[in-house]
């Protein structure tokens, strides 16, 4: 679900005409269970550890409503994508702060990347993941394309107004 979310931003931003000031890449990791394998060969890299990852954004809390997001970087930084929440409010995401950001992503905080986590309604969590129950008849589409929504938005707002 947090795959296609992903690649639903791109599609907003493409239908609203949104042309982004950074280049936006959306990454899907295999093994990220396990061993992790596959962020930690993104993360090292040398083509990519060449590169200022500016922002990295994980979707691996389901795909329920979204709720707000968590962080994890320099407080300064924090405190910049925290002032954002009231405009998200509105739409039922009240829950920004800082903390885990996502296993996938967390090898490029070594390269001063700042990390963030699209945070989601939690109670049926594992009514799905890792069950019989994890698959595609059992997501409510709306909930996920909500969650993209704000995950389109906050890019947006660091990608227009960045992080310093």
């Amino acid at each position: 679900g947090g795959c296609i979310q992903s690649l639903e931003v791109a599609r907003l931003f493409y239908a609203v005409g949104y042309i982004p000031q950074n280049t936006i890449r959306i990454v899907m990791f295999l093994d990220e269970e396990m061993a992790q394998r596959g962020a930690r060969a993104y993360a090292d890299n040398p083509l990519n550890a060449s590169e200022q990852h500016y922002f990295a954004l994980e979707s691996d809390r389901g795909v329920t409503c979204p709720t707000g997001f968590s962080f994890d970087g320099p407080d300064m930084v924090v405190k910049k994508l925290k002032s954002w929440a009231p405009l998200f409010e509105p739409y039922g995401l009240h829950r920004f702060y800082e903390g885990g950001s996502g296993v996938d992503i967390s090898f490029l905080k070594k390269h001063g990347t700042m990390l963030a986590a699209l945070v989601t309604e939690s109670q049926r969590y594992f009514d799905f993941h890792h069950s019989a129950n994890d698959t595609w008849n059992q997501v409510n589409r709306r909930e996920m394309q909500l969650g993209s929504a704000a995950m389109a938005a906050l890019i947006y707002l660091v990608d227009k107004y960045g992080l310093y």
